[in-house]
């Protein structure tokens, strides 16, 4: 009987896509899980559900880990005391139901509410599953209140919206109160609002906050190996699976898809017909403008996509006599996935291995036509998708940053042939890491800045001379920072 009572409670555990969130959230402030892998995980336990219903869990989970500050602050103000005073279950319990009643409208606030008590009723205190009734009972009547009124102003409805409204502020207030006000919209730290405000200018720091908090598609390369009727019988596939397939924005290999669940069963994938990529991150390998017969080190190659495109790029240029990339990480774990991805895309001029970028290795000196160092970094321009990143970071971690970075630098100029080409590439929106690296790689380490214009597709905003800066709601990519330098 204690066995068929047990089971039964995992089936209903796991046919409840509310329970599914609460389970995970919780599990992620406990250990710290960085938040796409805790997605990842999730989705992967939930293998039974359909589609819809895992659609709505990567919806919710994400979007309380994306909003925790703003959820916060609500609930303080609903509750009147600290969020940490609140029993675990029910700090997540009211933040799912607050992010559901503000921020997915499809939901009735009547099933917000119902489910929220069902949840306190089965991981809380049973005295506890009122105050998660009137709690959200009162943000329910807040949030239909704040809809009204905007309305009335003309503002519109929903978060997009409340952020516009919020950029266009700034001249109403001062600058500390508009600072205040984007932390608390956008879930932002503060620090971090004031550096990009003083970066990049408040009105423009708003636009990039509402775009990071925008959820975006999955950013596909498509194979060059494919023929054109290839090309098309692929995508007629995933429109088939029930994927929407838009072009990309810069580069024709470029997909970006939507209406996607488990990536790894959509067609195609397992034959290494396309692979995962941001658009940014394959503008870094077309801004070394390979020929084809190169020998390319990619030092910090983990998972090992600018690897695979650079050995890809190579093999379709040159049928015979195509150039190498060695693509090397720290750890075996790392390489392991690098090896993975290069079998399933069918790449065999690529040698990897495990080494630290720190270390000089005397057998690569003056060996490499052209050096990928796409370095470790704060990865404030993927906010979009590792929700958590903000969480973690901070200005002291970037000061860190900086110096393992120009260490890593310093090492992997004495790899570069005479002419060669170094990109410096960062997943980040900081000057410190970007910007003032690539005047101490020209003042430093004596590389000349190249042109990167030549390189880049035909119209794309942002160049200066031999860098550019990708930001989210300008170019519709992570932000990313690309610099193109040779070796005299």
């Amino acid at each position: 009987m204690a066995a068929d009572k047990e089971n039964r409670e995992k089936g209903r555990a796991l046919k409840n896509e509310r329970e599914v969130v609460l389970l995970a959230l919780l599990s992620h402030e406990k250990n710290e899980t960085f938040s796409n892998i805790l997605v990842r995980r999730t989705l992967d336990s939930c293998a039974q559900m359909s589609t819809v219903e895992k659609a709505f869990i990567k919806r919710l989970l994400e979007g309380v880990i994306e909003r925790k500050t703003e959820l916060d602050t609500r609930i303080e103000n609903f509750t009147g005391r600290s969020v940490s005073r609140l029993h675990p279950a029910v700090r997540q319990i009211l933040r799912m139901g607050i992010y559901q009643i503000y921020y997915m409208d499809a939901v009735p606030d009547s099933a917000v509410c119902n489910e929220a008590v069902q949840l306190a009723k089965r991981h809380a205190p049973a005295r506890l599953s009122g105050f998660v009734n009137g709690v959200l009972r009162n943000a329910a009547r807040q949030a239909a209140a704040e809809e009204k009124a905007a309305d009335l102003s003309g503002a519109g409805k929903g978060g997009t919206e409340r952020k516009t409204e919020a950029g266009g502020m700034g001249h109403a207030m001062d600058a500390d109160a508009m600072v205040r006000k984007m932390c608390v919209e956008y879930s932002m730290p503060a620090w971090l609002v004031r550096m990009w405000s003083e970066q990049l200018g408040m009105e423009e720091t708003a636009k990039l906050l509402g775009a990071l908090m925008e959820i975006r598609p999955v950013s596909a390369r498509l194979s060059g190996r494919l023929s054109e009727e290839e090309r098309q019988d692929l995508l007629a596939q995933l429109q088939a699976a029930g994927v929407i397939v838009e072009e990309g924005r810069w580069l024709s290999d470029c997909r970006y898809l939507r209406r996607t669940s488990d990536l790894r069963r959509l067609p195609g994938f397992s034959q290494g017909l396309w692979t995962v990529q941001d658009e940014s991150s394959m503008l870094a390998v077309e801004a070394a403008g390979l020929r084809g017969d190169e020998t390319v080190l990619d030092l910090c190659a983990a998972p090992g996509g600018k690897s695979f495109l650079a050995a890809e790029r190579m093999a379709c240029q040159k049928a015979e006599g195509a150039g190498t990339v060695f693509s090397y990480d720290l750890s075996k774990r790392k390489t392991d996935l690098i090896r993975s991805g290069a079998k399933r895309l069918h790449l065999d001029n690529i040698q990897i291995a495990e080494r630290d970028a720190r270390e000089f290795f005397k057998e690569d000196k003056d060996r490499a036509d052209v050096i990928l160092c796409d370095l470790p970094c704060s990865g404030l321009g993927v906010l979009g998708k590792k929700r958590d990143i903000k969480y973690r970071a901070s200005m002291e971690g970037l000061s860190s940053l900086q110096q393992l970075q120009r260490e890593i630098l310093t090492n992997a100029v004495r790899y570069l042939k005479s002419g060669g080409v170094l990109i410096y590439s960062t997943c980040t929106i900081n000057r410190a890491e970007n910007e003032e690296n690539a005047a101490w790689i020209a003042g430093k380490l004596g590389l000349q800045p190249d042109a990167l214009a030549p390189y880049m597709p035909e119209g794309i905003p942002g160049i200066q001379d031999n860098m550019l800066q990708l930001l989210p709601h300008i170019h519709g990519t992570d932000g990313f920072f690309i610099a193109r330098f040779r070796k005299k």
